[in-house]
């Protein structure tokens, strides 16, 4: 019989997967999986279990968020597990997820769609040593999925995010930053950046409609430092597929880029985040790995 090891975090979004887990239990026996459950209660404990467990599995099936998603994936690439992996959303915004046409809250259909699809080759980021998913972020606005009270993410979405970040913008400043590449050397003046593996981020899923997760390519779009005025305008473009076309954004789509934040006394603008969580501190070393993990999904 084929083994499945399930992973799940309870605290995820609306806490209720735990009220699916029999159909999901269902849907993976039906298809000749004996499954394996982990649950996990702690920081660092999803990393542990993956290091130590069995290497004998045909399935690894993981249940949250980004964060979440993230934590299994970097635990596979440090063991080089080549397993195929199973996505279950049930965080909050599900960027990754939402790319791959999974719909958070219709556990049996992601089941399905996982039991009953071949698993794609995709790509992952690596950056300073740590591997993403979906996005690695710098600038202003990277600290909103910290500062968002978790009443409010789980009453409002991915509409929270956009709520705190209309909460800052009388703080914004313009920050320098310089972007090497395989091809150029960009020094500007930004608000933020994100480096996207898929199309978008924070429930926005049209900030770089031509992104592949299969083209070997990061998308990179800077925010530019205009005035704050102009940003609304600019921000509606997210949501018609423009945003990357205006004069206001740096965009460039390359395999690998360094990032350096060239201003040094502002140690604040160094944070950066990677698929939502706290990411390494610049300079960043951005290289895609082409085609490095399965997933399931309708893409």
């Amino acid at each position: 019989m084929k083994k499945c090891k399930l992973i799940y975090n309870p605290y995820s979004g609306s806490k209720t997967f735990k009220f699916d887990l029999d159909i999901c239990i269902s849907v993976f026996q039906k298809a000749g999986y004996e499954v394996h459950i982990f649950r996990t209660i702690k920081s660092g404990d999803i990393r542990e279990h993956i290091l130590t467990m069995d290497m004998d599995y045909d399935l690894i099936v993981v249940s949250g968020g980004d964060g979440t998603i993230n934590i299994v994936v970097n635990a596979m690439m440090e063991r080089n597990m080549d397993i195929p992996l199973g996505v279950i959303p049930s965080g909050t915004a599900n960027d990754f997820a939402t790319f791959l046409g999974l719909k958070t809250g219709n556990v049996e259909e992601c089941c399905n769609v996982i039991t009953t699809e071949k698993p794609k080759k995709i790509d992952i980021g690596i950056v300073n040593g740590q591997y993403f998913i979906n996005v690695c972020a710098g600038g202003l606005f990277t600290n909103v999925s910290q500062n968002v009270d978790k009443d409010l993410k789980h009453a409002l979405g991915s509409l929270s995010y956009y709520i705190k970040g209309i909460e800052q913008l009388t703080n914004f400043k313009k920050i320098p930053f310089r972007i090497t590449t395989e091809q150029e050397v960009v020094e500007e003046d930004l608000y933020l950046f994100l480096v996207l593996n898929s199309a978008g981020t924070g429930g926005f899923n049209h900030i770089a409609p031509s992104a592949s997760i299969t083209d070997g390519m990061f998308d990179f779009v800077g925010i530019k430092a205009k005035p704050v005025i102009e940003l609304p305008k600019l921000f509606f473009k997210i949501f018609n597929g423009e945003f990357v076309k205006d004069s206001g954004v740096l965009y460039l789509k390359r395999k690998q880029f360094q990032i350096e934040c060239l201003d040094i006394e502002n140690l604040q603008f160094h944070e950066t985040t990677v698929d939502g969580e706290l990411g390494p501190a610049m300079p960043l070393n951005i290289t895609v790995i082409p085609r490095k993990l399965g997933i399931f999904g309708k893409f």
